[in-house]
């Protein structure tokens, strides 16, 4: 089996716009859904907002413009009221794009480091750096605090760590406070890095902030090649503390604006019990995705390779195949291609993420807008923005709100609620294959357990209930999911919030995303069960009960 990059990538001349024939269907309106949350509407909107003509809807992207229309126009045809700014469905959130700067160049000793192929800067809040003749170290392997050096031996140098392939990069210490007085920090990661991740920085990523934090260490990921230029030898050969060559040049990260605005979409469902009224509900989830690659690569030769050894997609690190697991690769892909040809695929749908949501909360929002008796509270709908890019329309929206927000009672986010069929759990997070029910719980019961208790209670009243998970509900669990969705920056605020998932898989953040692999029915089974919660909390006679004060340090649980 060629390498894991061979194995994926086509040719890479063809053009971005080249797709995988999965989501075909036009972008217009759908028109005909039912009051109903049913299986045909979810498909119907879905097929809409995660078309490839969105181009991943990345914030700040002409894809996430229209989606937002798309929202803003269903929530007015279904008869809820605008509540962004200026009596709108929109709330305008501050963005630039956050680019590699084409003019970055490195000269080490008489070797000639070029940006993107060799190297690329990876902070883009920290500032970028003009180099004169700066000496080069090997700071030790980056998962070994006990072999690096010493912060007065990393001061003033260029700092390089050693880091296997196959490394897991979420908490890889590259800004540790132990290279404080360092220039930058450098780790031999690109040969071998998330492709998601290097394309979204090569050609631009969502930021929404311009300015420069000057206590964030630069990092740089380099090939393997580059870092042996740097140290005169691979690192995985040398003694920490030894010393290479002495490195000229500059690198930089730029901001420019967004092509177009981005926006929260807000609206509201008014309750129907005037003393009541005033109360909200907030029902969540994103509308934006990460946009997509310039490099097409073959759909069913990456689903195959994912399937083998990237079980949650973005989340599992990419690494080469064994003997055994090319073997298994080939089969699959075998299998695939009696079923049609190769299919060139560009574009990071986000189908699941967040499309799943996105189209849930719109069939909650006809459901209750055609019920006869409308809930006592209102329920406020948010479509955030920028969610991929750091929370920040959910952070934007809870530090500006457009409703008092000691009025918002509780917070439910979908997100990721589209898959969770038995080929979607991943074999290294202890789920099984035998357990079609899960459901992941994310931050029910931090702050109120009647809350939690309430969504148990919704759950239970349905015909096939779930099982709720709370594994990854706790404190320190190294993929930091409650610090992750959108429920977050509610939570922060003493709200009581909650993010439904059915959890990561193999497409996560991938080009292979797509609505033809969501699982619709059991998709409209939560959707149906966030809107039995919704309407539970809605009609509760008080608030839901805060069992802990509110946070004094919302961000303690999300530091590493």
């Amino acid at each position: 089996m060629p390498s894991t990059r061979i194995a994926v990538l086509a040719a890479a001349s063809l053009a971005a716009s080249a797709c995988a024939g999965g989501a075909r269907t036009g972008t217009s309106a759908p028109s005909g859904t039912s009051a109903d949350i049913s299986e045909a509407d979810l498909r119907t909107r879905l097929f809409v907002i995660a078309h490839d003509s969105m181009m991943g809807r990345q914030t700040g992207s002409e894809g996430a413009y229209k989606t937002a229309d798309y929202v803003a126009r269903e929530f007015r045809r279904l008869g809820l009221e605008p509540a962004g700014d200026n009596v709108t469905y929109f709330q305008a959130v501050p963005f630039w794009i956050a680019a590699v700067d084409g003019a970055s160049s490195l000269r080490a000793g008489d070797v000639t480091l070029t940006v993107e192929r060799d190297f690329l800067p990876m902070q883009v809040f920290a500032e970028g750096r003009t180099l004169r003749d700066v000496p080069v170290v090997y700071g030790g392997p980056a998962l070994d605090s006990t072999q690096w050096i010493s912060t007065t031996a990393a001061a003033g140098k260029l700092v390089v760590l050693d880091v296997p392939p196959g490394t897991a990069l979420r908490g890889l210490p590259l800004g540790a406070a132990r290279w404080a007085g360092a220039v930058a920090v450098v780790a031999p990661i690109l040969d071998n890095a998330p492709p998601e991740q290097v394309a979204r920085l090569r050609w631009g990523r969502p930021i929404a902030d311009t300015t420069r934090n000057a206590r964030l260490m630069p990092t740089l990921w380099v090939t393997r090649r580059a870092a042996t230029a740097l140290l005169g030898g691979d690192p995985a050969t040398l003694a920490p503390g030894a010393t290479g060559v002495r490195v000229t040049g500059r690198f930089d990260i730029s901001r420019i604006p967004t092509p177009f605005p981005a926006r929260n979409v807000v609206a509201v469902l008014r309750g129907s019990d005037p003393t009541r009224r005033g109360q909200y509900l907030s029902l969540t989830a994103h509308n934006d995705h990460v946009g997509y690659d310039h490099s097409p690569v073959d759909h069913d030769s990456l689903r195959a390779v994912n399937r083998v050894i990237r079980p949650m997609g973005a989340d599992s690190p990419p690494r080469e195949p064994t003997a055994a697991e090319a073997r298994r690769i080939r089969t699959i892909l075998d299998s695939l291609r009696r079923l049609h040809a190769p299919r060139l695929d560009s574009i990071r749908n986000g189908a699941d993420d967040d499309g799943s949501g996105t189209v849930a909360l719109l069939e909650i929002a006809e459901a209750f807008a055609s019920a006869k008796v409308r809930p006592a509270r209102s329920i406020l709908f948010v479509n955030h923005t920028g969610e991929e890019d750091g929370l920040v329309g959910s952070a934007w929206y809870t530090t500006h709100p457009t409703v008092p927000l000691d009025s918002i009672v509780a917070e439910i986010d979908e997100d990721m609620t589209g898959r969770g069929a038995r080929d979607d759990f991943p074999r290294d997070n202890g789920r099984t294959a035998a357990d079609p029910q899960y459901l992941e719980v994310i931050g029910a019961r931090r702050l109120s357990r009647e809350f939690g208790d309430t969504l148990e209670a919704a759950n239970a009243r349905q015909p096939l209930p779930f099982r709720f998970d709370y594994t990854y509900d706790a404190d320190g669990h190294p993929l930091q999911y409650y610090c992750r969705a959108d429920h977050y920056n509610y939570a922060k605020h003493g709200i009581p919030a909650v993010a439904f998932s059915r959890g990561e898989h193999l497409d996560y953040h991938q080009v292979t995303d797509e609505p033809q692999y969501i699982n619709y029915p059991d998709m409209a089974r939560v959707t149906r069960m966030v809107f039995e919660a919704a309407r539970a909390i809605g009609n509760m006679t008080h608030r839901p009960v805060l069992s802990v004060p509110k946070p004094t340090n919302p961000n303690a649980p999300c530091r590493q």
